[in-house]
């Protein structure tokens, strides 16, 4: 990817004399952002523009290229890049719209790049995206016309969308923190948001990296990225799918929508998510400041009202307010001009008048090792106190650098004043209480996470072969529910006591020796709510009652179910999809009937170790019946979770099991037993 943004030279294609002509400002970006490399303009009609001659191919071009940043019409685009391929240009932007996003009529059009880029050994970010900036050397090649406005910062931007990105870009610009490095994705044909995050992890300039992102292309490798990464990675994922919902046959899938499942995604690897603009750039300003390494937290304010708001997002955050030191409170008092400061934590210096002891009361509180972090807020109107107040605000950007904590710096003044002080410090500004005392809960709580995002331990007692066999074996859609127990069973996952009948005196012969009471079911793989479609008979307590259960059965065809009753427990579901950008989801709630009615569940990316299937568990509600409630005894939890853990490695190593619902597992005192399962096999309806 250094190839892309470390470019000696660069080669725009598709200007004209034309002022309305796009291509212009990809050149003018390049000049604005004072790049340091050499520049080539390409245009079929040739001429010259800003000092620079437009050549009328590629190939005129005298010197070798290392980027090509390419906007003409879409059906020119395989040319141009046969052009690049044959020049040797390396990297290329590819700005173009008129693909995939005008329906699938352009999709061979696609594919003849995907060709020419394989043929040829060229990278391409893009198409229809809005390109590239490197603002360390001035590579910058949108085809909208860009302001070097903020000093060059420690935020890289990855957008699939365009105007998402530039956005972003002016709303950094605003805040005064600047970026490092954008790229603009587009319909990500070839370079993608994982080669990018990759790259950027060790980007020495970025600190944080910002993603905006409408799909997903690698799931489980962004996982397995961000997991690595030391850098916070912040997430805006929008375009919230709903398609597994709508076409699943299974409580799994409908329970694990598109949008659940990256919400999954990203807690378990340690992405930030975000949803919406304005909260993203809350959460960047707080992964500018130092980490929060702990939850000591003091808070200064010059407004009493302030302090109190403050006060109260402590207490929401789960922050302490220790006391402050007796040093710092003996100075507070020697200045007192009124005697009416309350001197506790928040501490409220209303009635001090001289801001440089402001700073230095933060710098004796931030310098004790009981404290780990501060929110100063401060107010200032007219024409009071203006000078002392900005220099006060700036001490504190010298203050946080030196001391290393953070300080979530709020103020409240007039908008041409905030302007200017965001321009004058390093620190991020913050326009309100909660939202600074937020800020410092992200760093804290991102801190304290450990992420283990897929087990490498498989459990015993798997037999994938025997699995394996059944599958190969078994017609695509509902899997006859025979099939389904042979490769539960081969993977260790108990079943109710089972058998399959085809007839009436087969029902009776299986009852007698299974012994009562039981339970008789339809066999038949399209049922797929039992209960409502009065497909399930239970507690037959003798063979009279086991004849009428399998007549009233054949409705549904002759295959029948003969189980053994079990006794009483708490049911779950446990069970799970293939989603198309993470793999295998594991789904676990409460099952049984209460699935429809609470529709709780837990959802993580598959496999799982028995660490993790805790957790789920103790997401649920119905946790707490497993420990048993108003005296009774506490079920086998450690047996559901090591289904939980089967069941895992189970989507894993087929994913062709394309939904796969256990429900109910009913826990007992001890052990747990799968009372019904079905599955959908790859290539059903």
């Amino acid at each position: 990817m250094d190839r892309f943004f470390d470019a000696k030279s660069v080669v725009v294609v598709g200007v004209s004399d034309s002022p309305l002509n796009l291509g212009r400002s990809m050149v003018l970006n390049l000049l604005e952002f004072r790049y340091t490399g050499i520049i080539f303009v390409v245009g079929p009609k040739g001429g010259s523009f800003m000092g620079h001659k437009i050549h009328r191919q590629v190939k005129d071009i005298p010197e070798p290229v290392d980027l090509a940043a390419i906007l003409v019409p879409a059906t020119a685009v395989p040319d141009v890049l046969r052009q690049c391929g044959e020049k040797g240009i390396p990297r290329v932007v590819l700005e173009s719209a008129g693909f995939r996003e005008l329906g699938p009529d352009r999709f061979e059009l696609e594919e003849e790049v995907r060709d020419v880029l394989k043929r040829y050994g060229t990278r391409m970010i893009g198409p229809n995206g809005l390109g590239i900036i490197n603002r360390r050397n001035g590579l910058a090649v949108p085809f909208m016309p860009f302001k070097a406005e903020a000093p060059p910062g420690r935020v890289a931007v990855i957008a699939q969308s365009g105007g998402i990105g530039a956005m972003m870009i002016n709303m950094l610009a605003a805040e005064n923190l600047g970026f490092s490095k954008f790229a603009s994705i587009g319909n990500k044909l070839d370079v993608n948001e994982t080669e990018l995050l990759e790259y950027l992890i060790g980007d020495h300039e970025t600190d944080v990296i910002y993603c905006y992102l409408e799909g997903i292309a690698q799931g489980r490798r962004l996982m397995e990225i961000a997991r690595r990464s030391p850098k916070p990675i912040v997430i805006h994922k929008s375009n919230l799918g709903q398609s597994a919902a709508m076409i699943a046959r299974s409580h799994s899938a409908s329970l694990s929508s598109d949008d659940q499942v990256v919400d999954a995604a990203f807690r378990q690897c340690g992405v930030v998510r975000t949803r919406e603009q304005r909260e993203t750039v809350e959460i960047v300003k707080a992964f500018s400041l130092p980490p929060m390494r702990g939850n000591r937290l003091a808070i200064i304010s010059r407004s009493g009202g302030h302090a109190v708001l403050a006060a109260d997002a402590a207490e929401e955050f789960g922050f302490q307010l220790p006391p402050f030191p007796p040093e710092v409170i003996a100075e507070v008092r020697e200045h007192s001009r009124a005697g009416v400061i309350d001197f506790h934590n928040p501490l409220d210096l209303g009635d001090l008048f001289d801001l440089s002891l402001y700073r230095r009361l933060a710098e004796m509180s931030l310098a004790r090792e009981d404290l780990d972090g501060m929110v100063f807020i401060h107010n200032y109107q007219g024409d009071m106190d203006v000078e002392n107040s900005r220099s006060l605000i700036v001490s504190l950007g010298e203050l946080l650098t030196k001391v290393q904590k953070p300080i979530g710096v709020c103020v409240f003044t007039t908008d041409d004043e905030l302007l200017l002080n965001r321009k004058a410090t390093t620190v991020p500004i913050f326009t309100d209480p909660k939202e600074a005392v937020r800020s410092l809960a992200r760093t804290r709580d991102y801190g304290q996470k450990q992420f283990l995002p897929f087990s490498t331990t498989r459990p015993d007692r798997i037999d994938s072969a025997r699995a394996r066999f059944e599958l190969t074996t078994a017609m695509p859609g509902p899997m006859p529910p025979e099939k389904l127990a042979a490769i539960l069973s081969a993977y260790g996952i108990p079943l109710v006591p089972w058998h399959l009948v085809e007839t009436e005196a087969e029902a009776l012969r299986v009852a007698c020796n299974l012994g009562f009471p039981l339970v008789l079911k339809t066999a038949h793989p399209e049922v797929i709510h039992k209960s409502d479609a009065g497909g399930v008979v239970l507690d037959l307590a003798d063979e009279r009652a086991a004849s009428q259960a399998y007549r009233s059965l054949t409705r549904f065809g002759p295959r029948v179910l003969v189980e053994k009753m079990s006794r009483h427990g708490l049911e779950w579901l446990v069970g799970g999809r293939q989603d198309g950008a993470f793999g295998p989801v594991l789904v676990v709630g409460l099952g049984g009937i209460y699935v429809e009615v609470f529709r709780e569940t837990a959802i993580r990316i598959a496999p799982i170790a028995y660490e993790e299937a805790h957790r789920m568990v103790t997401e649920c509600k119905g946790s707490a019946l497993l420990r048993g409630v108003r005296g009774q005894l506490p079920l086998d939890q450690q047996a559901l979770l090591d289904v939980m853990v089967r069941v895992s490695w189970l989507l894993t190593d087929f994913p062709e099991i394309q939904e796969l619902d256990l429900n109910p597992v009913r826990v007992l005192d001890s052990g747990c037993l799968a009372l019904d399962w079905r599955a959908l096999v790859a290539g059903g309806a």
